[in-house]
């Protein structure tokens, strides 16, 4: 548990690090401190938190118009022009991890962030090649009492089917055997716009922006890390190992800041961890 005094008033925060077995009471603390923090903190405020589903703090850039959602199992900065989030933060633990298969992917709308896209407005989504998908997944997160937390439409993104069944689960199922293995790992994940938009849009009369691609950083407590970047148009049979990348391009492409308390990263240590040889 960490405490944040400020000029006008102590917060007591309840995320921490214990394992998701601790028990319904610190579960529930979390919850009730998110409700309250998603309600009454900006980006600015929240850049003097320690987040815990961030490992070295969550990333800087981000709008200050963003809004920080904050909810026992992940952490997001919601865009509401480009209505997506510039990145969700969460931990995987080998107690998080469940089976979905019976699991609701019902829409949930978000309570704190009115200006979502709809489930309406991904209908038509598969005309164009898309589906409504998850930055933070279910799986990862089922055997906790909050899956349906991934749910809510902030978490929501239009991505490619082809990617979805392809690159994209390659790198989830990998990241899972390695939590089964090692305990726990922290992700970071978000879209990418290029300056010249090449994916399909939604055929919705919303402003919004589909990402172009997607960029993926697996992180280790002890320093290890993995990133990469996802284009929208990957081949369905391409293996995420081909698509690794390092910190900076995806910096360079997102214009976010990452692990602004840890310069020092093994980039490429968790490489063979994730099934890339």
């Amino acid at each position: 548990m960490f405490l944040k005094r400020s000029k006008q008033t102590d917060v007591v925060i309840c995320f921490g690090r214990p394992a998701f077995f601790v028990g319904t009471l610190y579960l529930s603390c979390i919850a009730a401190v998110a409700v309250l923090l998603i309600a009454f903190m900006s980006q600015s405020q929240a850049a003097e938190l320690r987040i815990a589903h961030c490992l070295y703090d969550c990333p800087a850039g981000s709008s200050s118009q963003n809004h920080l959602i904050l909810r026992p199992i992940y952490a997001l900065s919601y865009n509401t022009r480009n209505k997506v989030a510039d990145w969700a933060a969460y931990r995987v633990t080998s107690g998080s991890i469940g089976i979905a298969s019976s699991l609701s992917r019902a829409v949930m709308i978000d309570d704190f962030v009115e200006e979502t896209l709809s489930a309406a407005d991904f209908i038509n989504a598969e005309e164009a090649g898309l589906s409504r998908a998850q930055l933070v997944p279910l799986v990862n997160f089922a055997g906790t009492p909050y899956w349906n937390d991934v749910n809510y439409m902030s978490n929501a993104v239009a991505r490619s089917r082809n990617l979805s069944l392809g690159a994209w689960y390659g790198l989830e199922w990998s990241i899972r055997n390695l939590v089964n293995r090692e305990r726990e790992v922290y992700v970071l994940t978000g879209p990418i716009f290029r300056d010249t938009p090449v994916a399909a849009s939604l055929a919705t009369q919303i402003q919004h922006r589909v990402p172009d691609a997607f960029f993926k950083i697996v992180v280790s407590a002890d320093n290890r890390a993995t990133a990469f970047i996802f284009d929208q148009d990957l081949p369905v049979h391409v293996h995420h190992c081909d698509t690794t990348v390092t910190i900076d391009e995806i910096e360079t492409a997102t214009g976010l800041d990452f692990f602004p308390e840890n310069p020092r990263l093994v980039l490429g240590s968790l490489d063979t961890s994730l099934g890339c040889f």
